[in-house]
């Protein structure tokens, strides 16, 4: 499996913010590496096996073509980041680019098919929703601008799939070495529930030894309750829905949390890979 975060350059000023939070992403990472792409057209495929997806790029991923490459250069040699750029397989199809589709991780922008100043903070577009739904590796939501990240929090509610975002956080913790810990809000679901989901996950004896705080919540909203939040973690969740996409429910939760914090994001669809086969340094 590769060890390598994708991330697909603007040539704007929001695209520079977006390409240091990938290279700080990696950079935490020790051992992650970072693949730059350079659009030529508003068109790229990715092929999961059984589902091809297609993404439609607005015109300031391929504004400035001649200065793109050297702007790539200059940001991530001062941030000292080991980095590639990514080429495209030769075969095309109707004229679009195919981008190999197995990363560690890619960075997203909440909405890649609108300009940058159409982007609202509580909006996920739906190109991103379908790239989450469908491919076998988590996606990487930055923030606005340039923040760091000094703790990794994820959100638990009892699902499969949130049992596998804790795992995810888990890892990106332990491997950037520092600290974690699970948020649970008590909306519908009681701590002896989501007890039996940490330890069906394997994580129940880690919390109960205090290596990993659990903070659950069981009064106020979740909305509320993610003001406990600080500003400097980085997020991660669990997006559920099988439906089509033009039905793609990301869960109340994740949608409550795009649309609540400006903390970068590290988003966990249902066909993800489970983070220990596939970050660098596992050894599960």
């Amino acid at each position: 499996m590769t060890t390598t975060l994708l991330h697909i350059f603007r040539n704007s000023p929001m695209g520079r913010e977006n390409l240091m939070q990938s290279a700080y992403f990696c950079k935490q990472q020790f051992g992650l590496s970072l693949a730059v792409y350079i659009p030529k057209t508003t068109q790229f495929g990715m092929d999961f096996g059984r589902t091809p997806v297609n993404v439609q790029l607005d015109e300031s991923y391929v504004a400035y073509p001649s200065t793109a490459r050297a702007r790539v250069e200059e940001v991530l040699s001062e941030l000292k980041c080991i980095y590639q750029f990514c080429v495209p397989a030769e075969r095309v199809a109707g004229g679009m680019q195919l981008l190999p589709n197995d990363w560690a991780m890619m960075t997203c922008p909440r909405v890649i098919s609108e300009q940058s100043s159409r982007i609202g903070l509580g909006h996920i577009g739906p190109k991103v929703r379908r790239l989450v739904k469908y491919a076998p590796f988590p996606v990487f939501i930055p923030s606005m601008a340039f923040k760091r990240w000094t703790n990794v929090i994820a959100s638990f509610g009892g699902s499969d799939l949130g049992a596998v975002a804790m795992k995810e956080g888990m890892a990106i913790a332990r491997l950037a070495q520092v600290p974690f810990a699970i948020h649970t809000q008590l909306d519908g679901i009681t701590k002896e529930e989501c007890e039996k989901g940490l330890s069906a996950a394997g994580i129940l004896d880690t919390v109960s030894c205090g290596d990993v705080e659990w903070r659950l919540y069981d009064e106020g909203t979740f909305e509320d309750n993610l003001y406990a939040v600080p500003h400097d973690s980085l997020v991660v969740v669990g997006a559920a829905g099988h439906k089509l996409i033009s039905e793609l429910v990301f869960g109340s939760k994740l949608e409550a949390i795009q649309a609540t914090l400006p903390n970068p994001l590290v988003v966990v669809g249902p066909d993800c890979r489970t983070p220990w086969d596939r970050l660098p340094g596992s050894n599960a």
